[in-house]
């Protein structure tokens, strides 16, 4: 499965590199403090804890000195089902929420292939329902089944039919997935402040003597797209609506001439035009399937700007 930074990578490379991409990191749990926004599951069954690993292969932690693992010291238990979740929304991402939303773990496991393991759920409901992030049917263009790396996928069915991690992680792993313009059902408007990422760890009633899963380093960060190489200079502009639907309008200041040239996520050119004296332009769905381009707008000032558009 590709992942989308390799993808962002074609794409700015094609567009003669007058953009980067910018990684605004805004939070990074390490477990060393209480994180106000992780909460572990109070139920007697719950085996995950927060501490220092003392087992086999779960001999440290990422960064020294905690982890967050599925008990310190001892083998996972037969029939067990454990959580923690992690609340995201403006209180942890700021400005970025609802928008692109990227995590990052660090991570080993340790179980029984493909019968126990880790699975990573989410909520916009506030917990009434969930959904495995890689079935997530909120915004099916711009989710992590699409964008991440060192995910598992459709192939890697647990016992009870979740796709999840199992087997044995050999070292740590660095997992990263992401959501795009979320979390919005059908209007942004209608949103909940909160959505809500569940580590669901299970097993099944076989003993095998396994350590489970171990996370570490939870890095919650945005990325963006910015502008600007020797006399280039950065233009603003805005998108509305965005996600698009069979319009949307670009908003910006006046100039003379600009030329518009919309590519999509392998950097290819879909479309080009020239517009004069304009400051509102309406782009039309017309030929443009769903998924997720880049906008790019040259103004004859040498002003450039590039800002993602996603169409339904």
């Amino acid at each position: 499965m590709k992942n989308l930074f390799l993808l962002l990578t074609i794409s700015l490379t094609t567009l003669q590199s007058f953009a980067q991409l910018t990684e605004f990191v805004l939070d990074t749990i390490t477990f060393e403090e209480p994180y106000e926004y992780l909460v572990i599951d109070t139920s007697s069954q719950n085996i995950w804890q927060i501490g220092e690993p003392n087992k086999t292969f779960f001999d440290s932690a990422y960064s020294v000195n905690n982890a967050i693992v599925t008990d310190t010291l001892n083998f996972y238990p037969l029939n067990n089902y454990s959580y923690f979740d992690l609340k995201i929304g403006a209180f942890n991402y700021n400005d970025y929420y609802p928008g692109d939303i990227f995590i990052e773990i660090k991570h080993k496991f340790d179980t029984d292939t493909l019968k126990d393991g880790g699975f990573i759920t989410v909520s916009y409901d506030q917990g009434l329902t969930w959904m495995n992030i890689i079935n997530d049917t909120v915004y099916e263009q711009a989710t992590p089944s699409l964008d991440n790396l060192n995910l598992y996928n459709l192939y890697d069915t647990l016992y009870n039919g979740e796709f999840g991690f199992s087997g044995h992680s050999n070292g740590w792993i660095t997992t990263m997935f992401s959501w795009h313009y979320i979390p919005a059902k059908n209007n942004m408007d209608t949103i909940y402040d909160t959505m809500v990422v569940r580590f669901n760890f299970i097993s099944d009633n076989i003993e095998n003597n396994k350590e489970g899963w171990m996370i570490d380093n939870i890095k919650l960060y945005s990325v963006a797209l910015d502008g600007g190489i020797n006399d280039i200079k950065s233009l603003k502009f805005k998108i509305s609506p965005n996600p698009m639907n069979a319009t949307a309008i670009i908003e910006m200041n006046s100039y003379n001439e600009i030329e518009l040239s919309i590519f999509n996520i392998q950097g290819q050119l879909v479309r080009q035009k020239n517009y004069f004296n304009n400051q509102s332009i309406i782009i039309n769905k017309d030929r443009l399937n769903s998924g997720i381009y880049f906008v790019k707008i040259r103004t004859d000032e040498n002003l450039i700007g590039i800002r993602k558009l996603i169409v339904k």
